[in-house]
């Protein structure tokens, strides 16, 4: 909590600094961007915690070239686990990302309202705040997603992961279209390996492959108090041919389609 506070004390900080430079009362810089006078006296103090949402809109009402986001990012990226960071850092990197889940939807496809139910389930002495911040910087990585440099991604899903009503039936519903909706994209490959394969390859951890330009291929693995990356080509070289082994057991992407919208007709 207290290196939450102190990065939210150094945004508080610089948004003060803007808006006296730009000679804008609280309660007018407050209207503007939509929150209360108060609200945004306790953002300036550092007593409350900072949405990226709030940078951004302060940085066009203040004209700062988004200087508020891109620290409020740095800040934010900076409080993860040194694995984590490093993960993030080769996501940024990769020509390739190749993704295997078997218990939840991946962070990149996650909407808002299901990564918060995920973190605040799996994190459940976190304090709403620090919940709310680790929301921001996985929605700020799917910007990637959008990017025109934008790596060539493809996710395994086990069919588990659509029909366990992850938040309740609504968030799940929106969850699955949303899936639909990025499936569609041109660098987004999805495959779900159905409940009726008898051999199923991936009966273990998670793990993300990254192919990232002058290094190889690099492995990422998640446990749920850190995460690791693997050099080590003999795990690499594992990795890689089980992630073939678990395309080969997934439906072509036109069938994953078509199945996640059955299952998303189910909880509508």
């Amino acid at each position: 909590m207290q290196g939450n506070r102190s990065r939210w004390i150094r945004i508080g900080k610089q948004i003060r600094a803007f808006r006296e430079r730009a000679g804008v009362s609280q309660e007018d810089l407050a209207k503007a961007v939509g929150i209360s006078p108060a609200m945004l006296s306790a953002m300036e103090r550092g007593a409350r915690g900072i949405k990226r949402e709030h940078t951004r809109h302060l940085d066009r009402e203040l004209n700062t070239g988004g200087a508020l986001t891109e620290l409020w990012d740095r800040l934010s990226e900076s409080a993860l686990a040194p694995g984590y960071q490093d993960a993030a850092e080769l996501e940024r990197a990769a020509s390739e990302i190749w993704e295997f889940h078997q218990m939840v939807v991946p962070g990149l496809l996650q909407t808002e309202e299901y990564a918060r139910h995920i973190l605040r389930t799996g994190l459940p002495r976190d304090t709403p705040d620090s919940i709310e911040e680790l929301v921001q910087i996985r929605m700020k990585r799917q910007e990637l997603l959008k990017s025109d440099e934008a790596p060539a991604l493809v996710f395994v899903l086990d069919e588990s992961v659509l029909r366990r009503p992850t938040g309740g039936r609504e968030i799940m519903a929106r969850q699955l279209a949303n899936l639909l909706e990025k499936s569609q994209r041109p660098k987004v490959a999805i495959q779900v390996i159905p409940f009726a394969t008898t051999d199923h390859p991936g009966l273990s951890e998670a793990f993300e492959l990254f192919k990232v330009p002058g290094q190889g291929v690099i492995l990422y693995l998640e446990t749920r108090r850190e995460g690791t990356i693997v050099h080590d080509l003999d795990a690499v070289d594992d990795y890689s041919r089980l992630f073939g082994d678990l395309r080969g057991a997934a439906l072509p992407l036109d069938a994953t389609r078509q199945l996640i919208a059955t299952v998303q007709g189910e909880f509508s």
